[in-house]
């Protein structure tokens, strides 16, 4: 049965925090933005809104340590057919890419959501990040999708997990939801398969409670998050 986040205050008593919304248009790519650890501690932002070449635009395109891409699509309201042909199309474009286009699309990012930042390069930002003497020789090997929502309805479960322990697509589902109390809003994060696994185990188990675990829930919120 699939499991549930929830979160308790504990001091005076027991007391369930409530769960509100977020606006995953804005707020959560701006926080993500602005610390994109709070996804994954080995990813740096290197593009957001980003336009393909086939009218398609991908909500944040991330960078791993190895130089790898990654592909987030923010879920927003679309069906389970929509938003996972949508993250399939983005790994088909986001493999072509060479060191030149990334570096043209961080140009772009930098340019649009920080000025601040000057002329920096991709280079000497990613060295930056990862404490690194260089960038990696060979850019974009390999690359990930990545679904961001707060809640997931079964059907897209079974096609994510279908794709990626039949199929070996490297994708996955990050939820995010937020709870209140006095005032106060807290974030909370699950990943719905265990990205820190090696690919062909992940292709075996879909919620791990094994060696290596991080020490994080691995759920799905959907329709039938309730079922007995």
């Amino acid at each position: 049965m699939p499991l549930e986040i929830g979160v308790w205050r504990i001091d005076g008593g027991l007391e369930p925090l409530e769960f509100t919304g977020l606006d995953y248009e804005s707020r959560l790519q701006s926080l993500l933005d602005q610390d994109m650890t709070i996804a994954a501690p080995d990813w740096m932002v290197v593009g957001r809104e980003v336009s393909t070449d086939w009218g398609l635009r991908i909500d944040i395109l991330a960078i791993d340590g190895d130089g790898n891409l990654v592909a987030i699509e923010l879920k927003r309201d679309k069906t389970p057919r929509d938003i996972v042909a949508q993250v399939l199309e983005y790994g088909a474009w986001v493999q072509t890419l060479r060191a030149d286009d990334i570096a043209r699309i961080f140009n772009d990012y930098v340019q649009r959501h920080h000025a601040d930042w000057g002329d920096i390069s991709i280079d000497a930002k990613f060295c930056e990040r990862f404490n690194l003497a260089e960038m990696p020789d060979e850019l974009n090997q390999s690359h990930r999708l990545v679904i961001v929502s707060a809640s997931l309805d079964s059907a897209t479960e079974r096609i994510v997990e279908y794709l990626a322990k039949t199929h070996d697509v490297d994708i996955n589902v990050i939820f995010f939801r937020v709870f209140q109390d006095a005032g106060r809003e807290y974030l909370t994060r699950a990943w719905l398969m265990d990205p820190t696994m090696p690919e062909e185990e992940a292709a075996r188990q879909s919620r791990p409670l094994a060696r290596g675990w991080n020490g994080e829930y691995y759920v799905s919120f959907g329709e039938d998050s309730h079922r007995q």
